[in-house]
């Protein structure tokens, strides 16, 4: 899946006139890494998304630009079940805060189970905190 991260990738990449493995190069990573994170099969993490924003020359900002909106639609996606009161208790599901932004950037890119076993962890923690463990 293409996502905002893959075009802007691929976009300063052509802009520096660098290959894909002259790219992977100077970040130190398997040229297939790194196609990955162009086609959106996988997408960088942030330490590795400042990095290629250094090997071309901007800010690692301009990376996520438009990204908003794929968090809005991931977000609007998990949240697709109306949510009754009591769900909105539960799971205090109000604005979005930076942090939880992060921890969506972070999640996706897990496998399918990987999200499994932190959305359990996570249950799990919240439930603990619930009974006062």
């Amino acid at each position: 899946m293409n996502s905002m991260i893959s075009y802007w990738l691929k976009y300063y990449r052509h802009e520096n006139g660098l290959t894909q493995q002259q790219v992977a190069d100077r970040l130190k990573i398997e040229r297939s890494t790194y196609t990955y994170y162009e086609t959106g099969k996988t997408k960088p993490d942030i330490n590795t998304l400042i990095k290629i924003a250094k090997v071309f020359n901007v800010n690692y900002t301009k990376l996520l630009e438009g990204i908003e909106e794929e968090l809005e639609e991931a977000v609007a996606d998990i949240h697709s079940g109306a949510p009754t009161d009591e769900d909105n208790q539960k799971y205090r599901t109000h604005a979005t805060t930076k942090y939880e932004v992060e921890l969506l950037f972070v999640v996706r890119n897990l496998t399918p189970k990987q999200r499994k076993e932190v959305m359990n962890l996570a249950k799990k923690l919240v439930n603990e905190t619930e009974s006062g463990k």
